[in-house]
């Protein structure tokens, strides 16, 4: 039984939820090894044609780190929390199938690096979404409230910190890298109809529509047939070109 992720499969569907509201879904550990383990399970499930990636509650789609895990981290650690989402979430690209991100609510820092990895983000209309790290240590006003003045653990005595989860990367090549930047250099939380302009999401639903709009896009990719859903994926992913058809 998961602690922290809700797997359920239907109708060739698999929904993933965040399964800790009361922490705005934020990230521990144990949610990266059960994605781990629910991202092997499903790659190898053949009655599965999409993955959808949800957060529960009301609030957020993911806060990012746990707070209780970041303040715990020795500097060695700390090093090693950013291989462990970076090669989480890199295994979303590798899947067979398509995955894709329903954003509601937060989706800041790690949260925002783990809808990256999907291949594709759907927004609800109260969406705000950012790769929020440089703020941590930011003077005021830009400094979250929550710090209360204190020190960026995160932030080294000489030389800088950066979004450790692959944001970097997968940012600019969503948005583009001047959007990129400006996105990163600010620490700014994008509403979803500037997210939508920025090319950060493919859609925003309304709310009293929200559910029933992501259920219909993940039922129409899971009618596809797998193996073109998987082809189409690798074909994308590895920037090739697809001149002849499979022999038969």
């Amino acid at each position: 039984m998961s602690e922290t992720l809700d797997v359920q499969v239907k109708d060739r569907v698999a929904w993933l939820t965040l399964n800790r509201p009361d922490k705005l879904n934020a990230l521990t550990p144990g949610t990266m090894r059960e994605l781990r383990q629910a991202f092997t399970e499903i790659d190898d499930d053949e009655d599965i044609c999409v993955a959808v990636l949800k957060g529960a509650g009301e609030r957020a789609f993911c806060a990012g780190m746990d707070l209780d895990w970041s303040e715990g981290l020795t500097k060695k650690d700390r090093i090693e929390q950013g291989r462990l989402g970076e090669k989480t979430f890199a295994m979303m690209a590798r899947m067979s199938v398509p995955v894709f991100a329903a954003v509601h609510g937060y989706a800041v820092g790690g949260g925002l690096e783990l809808a990256l990895g999907a291949d594709f983000i759907v927004a609800h209309e109260n969406a705000k979404m950012g790769l929020v790290e440089i703020t941590l240590s930011a003077r005021p006003p830009y400094q979250p409230k929550f710090m209360d003045g204190k020190e960026d653990p995160d932030q080294p005595e000489f030389g800088g910190s950066a979004p450790g989860w692959g944001g970097v990367k997968r940012l600019p090549q969503r948005i583009g890298k001047a959007r990129a930047m400006e996105m990163l250099f600010t620490g700014v939380r994008l509403d979803a109809a500037r997210a939508l302009q920025f090319g950060l999401v493919n859609d925003v639903y309304a709310a009293d529509e929200f559910d029933a709009r992501v259920e219909e896009l993940a039922n129409r990719i899971a009618a596809m047939n797998r193996y073109n859903l998987r082809l189409v994926k690798e074909l994308v992913q590895s920037g090739y070109d697809w001149i002849e058809p499979h022999p038969s």
